[in-house]
Parts: structure tokens; sequence; C-alpha cells
């Protein structure tokens, strides 16, 4: 079981990759002062799913006496998120949420459990064109067959919201990527709100990466492998997260694959947009099968098909309340 000191509040981020979360990871550790101790983690789940002797990610033998984490279990995962904190204020703890799928005895007690998702258009396109980067095309990787899991990512997150509703009695806590860019400080204000944390100006501009990365838990060789491909590039690269204007993607002018991709996804993020936290200006429209717009008024034009059954919560999932 977790210890938590009395007051100490514990949180899990759950994400997506190519969604922003190590920007919002940085955005919290603006939180640690003299006023306020805060302990961030960094994907051990994730190193452990692809580096680790549990990994579910072939490793090439060429690669593996550099980057394979003989130690890192998931079972020492939960055990070192479940250790004593002694003098913190907050504890958080950033993950890839496919990282646990079919794990979910090993997400640790204690946590307060937040989900950061992004429309899978934009996710997708985002790592393509890493894919497509030097050097990243040396290794000649392809998105689906290479690099996401079974249900694209989206399927996982949105098993593991549920899996916090219905099992852990959690009221979900949603931000959306597109949100976060367009009003940074108030989506921030209103994370911390509902999560319990004390909101602290400037949450939105960082010091030096390397003073976050001195006081961070994370694997070493997962980092190095990121570093190298640039996985970290723009987010340790600035000094801000900048309010952003809004941006449209057609998706009909995006490659073929990618549709396809974001066909199968879009149900999934659909369910778990209408859970996320709202701003008193965000346009709450319904999604329509032909356009789906979000509060980056992303315009999105869908096949009407898709290969993957769409979600059927229960219409009580975004009021769940923690029992």
């Amino acid at each position: 079981m977790a210890s938590a000191s009395k007051g100490q509040i514990r949180i899990m981020l759950w994400a997506p990759p190519r969604s922003l979360s190590t920007a919002f990871e940085r955005c919290i550790s603006c939180l640690n002062s003299d006023t306020m101790k805060v302990d961030v983690t960094h994907e051990l789940y994730t190193a452990a799913c692809h580096l680790g002797p549990n990994r579910q990610i072939k490793i090439p033998r060429l690669f593996e006496p550099v980057v394979y984490e003989p130690k890192l279990s998931y079972k020492k995962v939960k055990k070192r998120l479940e250790a004593e904190k002694t003098g913190k204020d907050l504890v958080f703890c950033k993950e890839l949420a496919y990282s646990v799928a079919g794990k979910f005895d090993m997400i640790p007690d204690g946590y307060k459990h937040t989900f950061l998702i992004r429309h899978p258009a934009k996710v997708f396109l985002s790592f393509q064109t890493f894919l497509e980067k030097f050097p990243n095309k040396l290794l000649k990787l392809d998105l689906r067959e290479d690099i996401l899991p079974e249900g694209l990512v989206y399927k996982e997150m949105y098993d593991l919201m549920q899996y916090t509703i219905h099992k852990l009695g959690q009221k979900p806590i949603v931000i959306d990527a597109d949100d976060l860019v367009e009003n940074p400080e108030e989506v921030l204000k209103l994370y911390c709100k509902a999560t319990g944390v004390p909101y602290q100006e400037p949450m939105t501009t960082w010091r030096k990466v390397k003073y976050d990365l001195k006081e961070w838990s994370y694997s070493k060789r997962l980092m190095f492998v990121n570093k190298v491909m640039g996985q970290y590039d723009r987010a340790f690269s600035t000094s801000e997260l900048v309010k952003s204007s809004r941006t449209d993607i057609d998706i009909n002018c995006l490659p073929k694959k990618i549709r396809e991709l974001v066909d199968i996804a879009l149900p999934y993020y659909e369910q778990m947009y209408e859970c996320r936290l709202r701003l008193d200006t965000t346009d709450n429209t319904p999604s329509t099968p032909d356009t789906v717009s979000n509060s980056s008024s992303m315009s999105v034009g869908l096949s009407s098909s898709s290969s993957s059954p769409s979600p059927s919560p229960s219409s009580s999932d975004c009021e769940s309340a923690e029992s």
C-alpha cells in the first residue's frame, strides 16, 4: 500500500505519446518551491514496458546490451511509486497509458488518476513525422506494425479510464491538449482545483531542463533512447508553454494509413473528450460522424466506416464520484 504523509497529494497523469505530456510535466515541476515540495517520476512504467524483463516490445538484439533494464519490473515500479515520500507535498507521476495495458493490478495504490488526451489526428501525424526524421528513419519503423499497441493507444487509455471509474471509484479528471495550449493558465488552474493541488504562478514559464532532470526520477536508459530519437526535443528546448492559436486539420488530406488509424481511435477519444474539464468559453457542441470540432477548433472530415467497435460507456461515467 502507498505510504502517503498526512496532507500529501499523489497523482498519476496518463497520456498518449506525442500529446504535450512532457510539457505538462514541466509545468507541474514549476510548483516545486519553498512552500511546496514536489516529487516527479517520469515514465517508469513506460520504461518497464519497453525495456524491462516484462517488456511488451521486442528490442533488436544489437541494442539490447545498451537499453535493456533487467531489474525494472512492473512489481518494482509499483513498489517504488508506493514508497514513502517524506517531506513531499505533491507526488506526481507521468506515464504513457498503454504501458499498463493488461496489468492494472500493477497500478500503484493511493493515487488520483488523471488523463491528458489529444485528438488522434494530431497524435498520429506527429508520430509519423517523428519517425521520418533522422536518425529514426534509418530504423524503417512502421507506425502501426512496429510502434503502436494493438488498440492504437486510445483503446488502452479508454480501458484504463474505465478501470479507474468502475473499479477504483474515481471521478475522471481529463484535460485536452488543445484546450491546454489555447488557455494554458486557465486549464492548469482547473486541473489544480480538480486534484486539490494549490495553484502557483508561474506554471507556464520553466527553468532550464537540466534542473528538472536533476530532480526527476526516471530510467536513464529510456531517457537516453528518447533523447537520441528526438522524442523530447521541443519540450526540453523551450522555456515556456506558449498560448497557441487555433489550428485545423483536414483528415482527407492526410495519408490513407493515418486516416485509417484515426477512424479506429476516434470513438475512444470522443468518449474521453466528453469527460474533460471545461472552460466557460469551451465549445461543448457534440461532434457528428462527418465533422469533429474540439476546443481547438480542429475540423476534421471523417469516413463513416470504422474497423473497430465504438466504446459504450455508462452515461454516468463522467459524473462518477469517488467512493
